[in-house]
């Protein structure tokens, strides 16, 4: 059986938060006969992170999710 991806979802956020965007939309966004099927991280730069108070300003990596989606077909070969 060959497994063909149905779609391709970009997420985008900084490092400490992109695993959480990723169960975010695994949880919100993937349909009942959809699957992960890899998911491969590529860095995408540095931005300048709002500073908390008592810190000053820094960056952070920007990193971008690429999320293979696959479908499970149910009918028989």
């Amino acid at each position: 059986m060959m497994t063909m991806i149905k779609r391709v979802v970009n997420i985008t956020s900084g490092i400490e938060s992109v695993v959480d965007k990723i169960n975010d939309f695994i949880k919100n966004d993937l349909k009942e006969n959809e699957y992960v099927m890899n998911i491969k991280y590529m860095k995408d730069g540095s931005r300048l992170k709002t500073h908390e108070e008592g810190r000053g300003p820094r960056f952070e990596t920007v990193v971008v999710a690429i999320v293979h989606i696959g479908e499970i077909n149910n009918e028989c070969s």
